[in-house]
């Protein structure tokens, strides 16, 4: 795909430049929380995910949106494709896990993709409030739309769900503004553009860590076994020290662009 320009942002896909895969990844371990970058699969997990994989089997669906003037990374966005033809009702409650696992497994068998799954948007910290992430959203549904999808599914991560981590998330999703959009800024800007709130997907990311990984990826003492809020965590973590092991249950909420 030839470059394209979205509102004044150079729109590429690792495929057109692979040298992007480093500097697009380099932004994430920078934005994102520790304990989603540094985490593990649960020693129980039945679904394991390949995150570089997604960039080797769906090289034209991992893009980033550029400055033309210096080719700075301004934001960079992640999503896949899988064989699944359900209703958005029946989207399962394991979420982004599912759809990594499920899209894999997809691939490896040969069979033709028919729904495009976000994965993640993640914006230059110094450009944010500048109306980047609606444009990082267009691009994936423009993207996606190119390719010959009539949905995009997304396991949506709400940045003000830390604000309320012991709020089921059920609930949360129903708290809705004047406008009767959606409370949550992030879940706003799918729902600006067209996406329709679905439901919850409770087991969405499974990460697990050690007691000391877990302390100092929120800077918290985790004296005893139990339950714990912390920063940045949607829902409370959990806590073995007998096991030293700590699991963290991340619920996310489903929303569907027609595309």
């Amino acid at each position: 795909m030839a470059a394209v320009t979205l509102a004044g942002l150079r729109l590429e896909t690792v495929e057109r430049r692979p040298e992007l895969r480093d500097r697009m990844e380099a932004l994430v371990q920078r934005v994102w929380p520790a304990f989603v970058t540094e985490s593990h699969a649960p020693k129980s997990d039945t679904m394991p995910t390949d995150w570089p994989g997604v960039y080797r089997r769906w090289p034209q669906f991992q893009y980033a949106l550029l400055d033309p003037e210096d080719d700075e990374l301004v934001a960079a966005g992640n999503f896949l494709a899988l064989a699944w033809n359900g209703d958005a009702e029946e989207l399962p409650d394991t979420g982004w896990t599912w759809a990594m696992f499920q899209a894999k497994l997809d691939h490896e068998a040969g069979k033709a993709p028919t729904v495009a799954c976000a994965l993640g948007i993640t914006v230059e910290p110094a450009r944010q409030g500048q109306n980047i992430s609606r444009l990082a959203v267009t691009a994936m549904r423009d993207l996606a739309r190119a390719a010959g999808f009539s949905r995009l599914i997304a396991p949506v991560r709400p940045v003000w769900k830390p604000r309320y981590p012991i709020t089921p998330m059920a609930e949360f999703i129903r708290w809705t503004t004047a406008e009767g959009l959606p409370l949550d800024p992030w879940m706003r800007v799918h729902a600006r553009l067209g996406a329709r709130v679905v439901k919850p997907c409770e087991r969405s990311m499974l990460l697990a860590g050690s007691v000391a990984e877990w302390e100092r990826w929120l800077d918290l003492p985790l004296p005893a076994s139990g339950d714990y809020v912390g920063p940045g965590l949607l829902a409370p973590l959990h806590v073995n020290r007998q096991a030293d092991e700590c699991i963290y249950v991340e619920p996310n909420v489903w929303m569907e662009h027609h595309l």
